[in-house]
């Protein structure tokens, strides 16, 4: 009987929560963060720190806004790195039904990679990449801020420079989610994973002067095999998903006291193929970041 009742009110108010918003995992496909600042320099460490502000408006009509901050350290060293990534936000919510309001962290992603180039033109770069939770699975109760689930995956990103100004970037990634409990709002416990986890992203990077650049590119997400247990068949194949997206990075590289510094201004535009019932009418997102290279 609890379970039609839960299945009931999941159709009703369209099943908000069970795919989350990551903000590690949505960076971790773009390189803009991971190259050098300037090319050929002896520093090998560099701080990211980011500000974002997403919002998101599902076909249902309910919206939530995401505004919170983003923290990365990279050490490069030869021609291998290691990353870190780690973010919190608040979340606010309004289904039409209720409003809701909450401050969560992201999880945590540790990348570690290598660069190889091909020729003088062609770089690529190979990354394994790990994501621990930081928090319960609330995806049954409230809006949830990272995948809150342990990840495993692979990534492949590169490069191909037609001359010094202008490149096509590339990447593609793989994450497999691992099965984790949550709780509803009646205590009833259920084993979810958000399945697997895929990326493409094809950019143009362009650059003038020795200071400016400019980045447009498109990126293709897919999330599938997502699972809950005990089961609600019907309503789970609507947690998968088709995503487009958009975005424009524009670049400023400067040096101060012999540490390399950039400023990134991003804006873009993204949106659900599927599911056309619960999937996201529109995403806007806008975010800034300061990267010191030392």
């Amino acid at each position: 009987m609890k379970k039609k009742i839960l299945l009931l009110f999941l159709i009703t108010v369209g099943w908000p929560n069970l795919y989350s918003v990551s903000i590690v995992y949505n960076f971790r496909i773009a390189q803009i963060t991971k190259q050098q600042i300037f090319e050929k320099t002896n520093q090998h460490f560099t701080l990211v720190t980011l500000f974002f502000d997403q919002f998101l408006k599902k076909h249902t009509g309910e919206h939530q806004n995401y505004l919170g901050g983003l923290e990365s350290f990279i050490y490069n060293f030869e021609s291998y790195y290691f990353r870190t990534d780690f973010a919190v936000s608040n979340i606010s919510e309004d289904n039409c039904i209720s409003k809701f309001s909450d401050t969560q962290t992201d999880d945590i992603l540790f990348s570690f990679g290598k660069n190889f180039t091909l020729n003088r033109q062609s770089k690529i770069t190979l990354t394994g990449l790990f994501g621990i939770p930081t928090h319960k699975l609330f995806v049954l109760q409230k809006p949830n801020f990272g995948f809150s689930q342990f990840g495993i995956g692979a990534q492949v990103d590169g490069s191909y420079a037609f001359n010094n100004k202008n490149s096509l970037l590339f990447g593609a990634r793989y994450i497999h989610f691992i099965p984790r409990n949550t709780i509803d709002c009646d205590k009833n416990i259920f084993k979810f994973t958000s399945g697997n986890l895929a990326d493409i992203l094809v950019a143009s990077k362009n650059n003038w002067g020795k200071h400016h650049g400019l980045e447009f590119g498109y990126t293709a997400k897919f999330n599938f095999g997502a699972d809950i247990c005990p089961k609600f068949d019907d309503i789970i194949k609507k947690t998968n998903y088709i995503r487009s997206n958009y975005y424009l990075v524009y670049k400023y590289k400067f040096i101060i006291n012999n540490v390399s510094n950039r400023l990134l201004f991003n804006i873009s535009y993204g949106f659900d193929h599927l599911p056309k019932i619960f999937g996201n009418k529109y995403i806007i997102f806008f975010w800034t970041a300061w990267d010191v290279r030392f």
